[in-house]
């Protein structure tokens, strides 16, 4: 018998520098699209365009998302890793 592991870890949000903004939770184990928004410095529509996609613009949904009445709910673990994705390395010099 073997035991499958993924290759892939998951980011914990000690691990950012700079460390995260958010510090209380809106929704226990989830991210608001304001609160990811706010986290990166971009407008909540282009967070909900990675959600939702924009077909006109050719773009994909790149985030996984629950859709809770008239807002989105991003997981803790992809919302971790979109920050990591999105966030812009500093150049050294």
């Amino acid at each position: 018998m073997t035991l499958a592991l993924s290759n892939e870890m998951t980011p914990a949000p000690e691990d950012f520098e700079p460390p995260l903004k958010r510090k209380e939770p809106l929704v226990p184990y989830y991210w608001t699209v304001d609160e990811l928004a706010d986290e990166l410095g971009v407008s909540a529509r282009k967070v909900q365009m990675d959600i939702t996609g924009y077909e006109k613009l050719k773009i994909q949904a790149k985030l996984k998302a629950i859709k809770a009445g008239s807002f989105f709910l991003i997981a803790e673990q992809d919302a971790l890793k979109y920050i990591q994705q999105q966030r812009k390395p500093k150049s050294r010099n």
